[in-house]
């Protein structure tokens, strides 16, 4: 059943891809079946350029006030270009990998609905390392004073990842017309999923010219995707240079049904990648030894940190890659934590006028707010404490344990003060039986956390404890 599906895929990529560099050429006639080595070849100080463009199209499903799924009309085209110089690589899909990025171009335009966003990584934060572990994979600034945002990261963060792409290759002597299965590490590093449960997809060596085995990929894949399950039927072209040792072409493309999960969306979409990959002289490398160094070392939780940094809201901090944006609004930005495939906390952030130096909130005060807004469903004050922050900035806290329907809940509040600048008031919501999973993730944000701009016009002090 596979290689039915495998070739009526092939079938249809002639009409997918037309116009392609990569149409495939039927194998060369011959009395003895034509056998290449189809074994990747790259090592640490591989140097290449790559260009990518991914075009996706379909639905956006949205839930409305109502709380009816809605249909909204959704777009991206994105397109990269970057020099990548090779730290760390293997063909065993449990080492890790690495490599040194510095992106000459990095522009995507979003359209959801009527609305429509061009975005661009700023020339200051084109220096990346990008590592793969697992199915885990972090593009990022490691030791750099600001991470990436969400948004940025969005930008870099396609499929295809040229990190792990060479994986496809099943490594050995192959015959022309021989196929192999993809297992679910290297599809779901490839489509940047966060699980596979379920793979069944093959490539197939179709045919030589000019040192580049032409092959072609078909099947499906199901797993989870932010949190949410997701389909995807998934047909490709791609191009193993046989003297490079490498791919050098890669086309894909994917449609992909994700239902709504606790921090996206549902989608309903076909999204289209052509890549290209043009190895170049070591003597080209962009990055010297002690970057290299550096990027062999860097640190999964450093790579994992990403920034708010919007100063119109009156604040900016940082937090794991876990934190997911789930609302916002002028004053209010609202998070949700997910981590091993669980929903572990909420959070909101909101902007509240400055109080004077001289009247200040108190400890006992901020406590006394808690109670009147948990009302009856409060329990016990577990903690209250103040500190100074590394930064300056006076930190007051108040942890409440109580129920909602019976769970167990325990609420965090904390307010974040200095002089001159508006407050802070981060409202962190937990289940108790999670707390250890939790592991006060919450505390990198309060300990990052920076209060700039002016203060805002209007916002209630009950705000503070939402």
């Amino acid at each position: 059943m596979q290689i039915n599906i495998l070739r009526i895929f092939c079938g249809l990529l002639q009409a997918t891809l037309v116009g392609s560099v990569l149409v495939a050429e039927a194998a060369p006639p011959s009395s003895q079946p034509q056998t290449v080595d189809l074994t990747p070849r790259l090592a640490s100080g591989d140097v290449a350029q790559v260009t990518a463009k991914l075009e996706v199209g379909g639905e956006v499903l949205v839930t409305d006030d109502a709380g009816e799924e809605k249909p909204l009309p959704m777009s991206v085209v994105a397109e990269l270009a970057y020099t990548e110089q090779f730290v760390l690589w293997s063909a065993d899909v449990d080492a890790r990998l690495a490599s040194l990025r510095r992106y000459d171009r990095a522009d995507a335009t979003l359209k959801v609905g009527d609305q429509g966003e061009d975005r661009s990584l700023p020339a200051e934060r084109r220096d990346l390392v990008a590592v793969a572990v697992g199915e885990l994979q972090l593009v990022n600034r490691p030791g750099a004073v600001v991470p990436l945002t969400r948004a940025q990261l969005d930008l870099v963060d396609l499929p295809a990842n040229t990190l792990v792409l060479d994986r496809l290759m099943p490594g050995g002597m192959m015959t022309i017309g021989d196929n192999w299965a993809h297992d679910a590490l290297t599809m779901a590093a490839l489509l940047g999923l966060d699980r596979v449960g379920a793979c069944e997809v093959h490539s197939a060596a179709v045919g030589v010219e000019r040192d580049q085995v032409q092959i072609r990929m078909a099947g499906t894949v199901n797993g989870t995707a932010d949190g949410a399950a997701t389909e995807l039927e998934v047909r490709g072209a791609y191009l193993f240079h046989l003297k490079l040792g490498r791919i050098t072409k890669f086309n894909l493309a994917v449609q992909e049904k994700r239902k709504a999960g606790e921090i996206s969306p549902g989608l309903d979409v076909t999204a289209k990648l052509t890549l290209v990959v043009k190895p170049v002289d070591a003597n080209q490398a962009p990055f010297d030894a002690e970057a290299v160094a550096a990027a062999a070392d860097a640190e999964p939780t450093a790579l994992a940190r990403l920034a708010v940094d919007d100063p119109r809201r009156g604040f900016r901090f940082q937090h794991g890659s876990e934190w997911f944006v789930t609302g916002e609004q002028p004053q209010l930005l609202s998070l949700r934590l997910w981590r091993g495939g669980e929903l572990l906390a909420h959070c909101n952030v909101t902007t509240l006028p400055g109080r004077s130096e001289k009247h200040p909130t108190t400890i006992a005060e901020l406590e006394a707010d808690v109670k009147t807004a948990l009302g009856k469903k409060i329990e016990s004050i577990s903690a209250a404490e103040e500190w100074i922050a590394p930064n300056g900035n006076r930190c007051l806290a108040v942890f409440a344990n109580g129920k909602v329907d019976e769970a167990p809940i325990q609420w965090r509040y904390y307010l974040i003060t200095a002089p001159g600048r508006p407050q802070a008031s981060v409202a962190v919501t937990v289940e108790q039986d999670r707390l250890e999973a939790f592991a006060d993730a919450d505390r990198e944000l309060i300990d990052t956390l920076e209060l700039v701009g002016d203060e805002p016009a209007t916002a209630a002090k009950t705000q503070a404890i939402r």
